[in-house]
């Protein structure tokens, strides 16, 4: 129904009882929530109370063959991107029409998740407590894409995922980082693809997601990306282990370039920018263990590495981010996805060689306490 409310509109009869029944089968409406009490240590050390999680999400069949997504984070700026004119708090809007003799195509167009190779990032984000940078940083997570899927088996489907390599366009991004492009042009078709494998073996116990992403953000320069994803899936045992490869022709994320300005800032010549030829790789494993009824460990270990393909003197391995993270969760009501929880988490940051001598190594401890609820409202 129309949601404005002027006296000039006319009265709109209610819908049925049934229909309402109706539409409840073929609606979700779901909220996501995580708050806790934080106490950190090293680069902060001033405890809060904080919104970890706060989203909403629409989603449902128009159709048998027609649905819709939309959620929102609660939490982020509702401002469009320069490029593709979403907020950054739309995580998705889109709409996915199954086709063929059998259903096993599918078109997905608007907002969506980026198909990557990535249990970490398909997880619900009530429940990760921490990304790694690769999420965090490194991925352009939520973007403007058009995928199309076909499921060869039950068990086994491929997609092709074409997008926009990133949603603030070239000029923005230099300008908001405060870079000179030294030459650089934005490239006349910033567009990306993801082909993508999904599969389910042995009963569903294992599951693999494996992709590859070739993409452009400046012009004549393409960036490469390989991500391998597996997980296994028993009664009260769940694992994760993403091995992740990508090697940046300009280095938009910005995770390794600061350090290297620093380092070269010396030169009178020299201007910061985006560095150019930069790999990043990551391997993250996370475990969740149900030890008694209502009971679980919960636990993530991460490695991730920057090097410098251009620059020999700067080398591999200039920087290297790992930590960990581990705690306990008590569900509380058995048939709902509430949990209480508390965890430690550590992480450092250190550079090695060259980069070493103008970037200081970092550290953080946390220790938070708190609830999160993923709830079904209808």
């Amino acid at each position: 129904m129309d949601s404005t409310n002027s006296g000039n509109n006319p009265i709109i009869q209610q819908p049925s009882l049934k229909r309402l029944l109706s539409l409840s089968d073929r609606i979700d409406l779901n909220f996501y929530f995580r708050s806790s009490a934080e106490f950190p240590s090293g680069s902060s050390n001033q405890a809060s109370v904080k919104m970890n999680e706060a989203r909403l999400e629409l989603r449902g069949d128009i159709t048998p063959d027609l649905s819709f997504r939309v959620r929102y984070r609660l939490y982020r700026g509702f401002a469009g991107n320069s490029f593709d004119n979403a907020p950054s708090a739309l995580d998705h809007a889109n709409v996915t029409y199954q086709f063929g003799k059998e259903k096993k195509w599918h078109l997905t167009a608007g907002k969506q998740a980026a198909n990557v190779g990535s249990w970490e990032a398909d997880t619900n984000p009530t429940f990760e407590y921490q990304y790694t940078e690769f999420v965090g940083r490194q991925l352009n997570l939520f973007l403007l894409a058009l995928e199309l899927g076909y499921e060869v088996t039950d068990n086994h489907s491929i997609q092709l995922q074409l997008h926009n390599t990133y949603n603030q366009d070239f000029n923005t991004t230099y300008t908001s980082a405060g870079y000179a492009a030294n030459g650089l042009e934005p490239a006349k078709t910033p567009f990306g693809l993801y082909v993508t494998w999904l599969g389910n073996m042995f009963d569903n116990r294992w599951q693999t997601f494996y992709s590859y992403n070739i993409s452009q953000f400046a012009e004549d320069k393409t960036d490469h990306a390989v991500s391998i994803a597996n997980k296994v899936v028993l009664d009260r045992f769940n694992a994760y282990l993403d091995l992740h490869s990508a090697t940046l022709s300009v280095d938009y994320p910005n995770i390794g370039s600061p350090a290297i300005n620093n380092y070269l800032a010396a030169s009178p010549a020299f201007a910061p920018t985006f560095q150019q030829d930069i790999n990043y790789k990551s391997a993250i494993l996370r475990v969740d263990y149900e030890f008694i009824p209502k009971w679980f460990i919960t636990a993530k270990g991460f490695y991730q590495t920057a090097s410098h393909r251009e620059n020999n003197d700067i080398g591999d391995n200039f920087r290297k981010h790992y930590g960990y993270w581990a705690g306990i969760e008590y569900k509380p009501v058995a048939n709902q996805d509430m949990r209480l929880f508390t965890y430690y988490y550590f992480n450092t940051t250190r550079y090695n060689d060259l980069v070493a001598e103008t970037n200081p190594n970092q550290k953080l401890h946390l220790f938070a306490v708190g609830v999160l609820y993923f709830v079904n409202i209808f």
